[in-house]
């Protein structure tokens, strides 16, 4: 039987890029780079993954099972640049980017969700027009096309930091801790309501050495073969003249329950771990607690931190509460993470 689990809800930290990852250790480390050494979370993590690693243990899990999912913005990377990557990369290429010339229809979205992000203001019907109008600012690219348009992205600097590019926001304690992970043998999978195509190149560089591309499971965009008039891929035969194209539509989109049943498709088993920032990443969360063969934990993180990021207090209390309705536990980021972004890195003055 499954021992009892345990949810915990960590308050948003950071991360960075180490290095390779190797086999599991027979003494696994007592701490984690980049966290703060009497921190309560990296404490319960390395305890778990100590008996999770021992074959004499109760905890034993074996290393086909070691599984862990990780959610992307919020979680293992900044989101308050000012809003998601997705978000601010399709409003600075539909307003913004001098070398592309959007559609109308898209140009007003655009403008709509500026105003949402940057000033507050309502847009009725958000999450309906950007599931419809998003992926048509991509159509008709491949997917070589639309990784060069997120690659001069990851490149301009972020929104309200100096000393950092969207391609280097990442929290350091969460790549540290993904290489722990790797290094005791688990297989990471990333569970993302962003772009999959967009997070596996978003991951370049610094994730991709322990998270391959076919571990990140994201919101997929459509694609079609240039030949297939129709855009029935069930009747047509892909031709060797053809191509693959985004077809400005979504094939599905990947948050709240979705994110259970993209892991089941696509992984086939219940992770043992799971982390998340958000009341969108509950589903994952409850889902890893059911797994009943093996001792299951999920890990919330909130962004409580005003002095390294964008941090809000009271969405951090309010989500705290929240958590302890559910029987979740909170830890606090700005008490529990020694670093927050890269080197050199600071927020800039209001």
């Amino acid at each position: 039987m499954k021992k009892t689990a345990l949810i915990v809800c960590a308050l948003a930290v950071g991360v960075g890029v180490l290095g390779g990852c190797g086999g599991a250790t027979a003494q696994p480390q007592k701490t984690i780079e980049n966290w703060s050494a009497d921190s309560p979370a990296m404490q319960s993590i390395t305890s778990f993954v100590e008996e999770s690693v021992n074959p004499g243990s109760e905890g034993f899990i074996p290393a086909e099972d070691r599984i862990a999912v990780f959610d992307m913005d919020g979680t293992l990377y900044g989101e308050r640049f000012p809003t998601y990557f997705n978000d601010w990369l399709y409003i600075q290429r539909a307003l913004h980017d001098d070398t592309y010339d959007a559609p109308e229809e898209l140009k007003i979205f655009a403008k709509a969700w500026e105003d949402k992000v940057l000033k507050g203001t309502t847009l009725e019907g958000f999450d309906e027009k950007e599931r419809e109008l998003g992926p048509k600012l991509y159509a008709g690219l491949t997917y070589d096309e639309y990784a060069e348009v997120v690659r001069d992205f990851k490149a301009k600097p972020v929104w309200g930091f100096d000393g950092m590019n969207y391609g280097e926001a990442y929290f350091q304690p969460m790549v540290s801790l993904v290489k722990y992970l790797r290094d005791n043998d688990y297989n990471v999978y990333i569970v993302s309501a962003t772009y999959r195509d967009a997070v596996r190149v978003m991951t370049e560089g610094v994730l991709d050495k322990y998270i391959p591309a076919d571990h990140v499971i994201g919101t997929d965009l459509l694609y079609v073969a240039t030949g297939d008039e129709k855009e029935d891929s069930t009747f047509y035969e892909y031709e060797p003249t053809d191509e693959l194209i985004i077809d400005g539509k979504l094939f599905i989109k990947n948050q709240k329950t979705n994110k259970a049943t993209v892991i089941q498709q696509e992984i086939g088993k219940i992770p043992v771990l799971a982390f998340g920032n958000s009341t969108g990443d509950f589903s994952m969360a409850t889902y890893t607690l059911q797994n009943e063969e093996f001792e299951s934990r999920a890990y919330m993180l909130l962004c409580d931190d005003t002095k390294r990021d964008y941090g809000n207090p009271e969405a951090a209390e309010s989500f705290r509460k929240k958590c302890e309705e559910n029987g979740f536990y909170t830890i606090s980021m700005k008490n529990e993470f020694e670093t927050f972004y890269p080197e050199g890195v600071s927020m800039k003055a209001e």
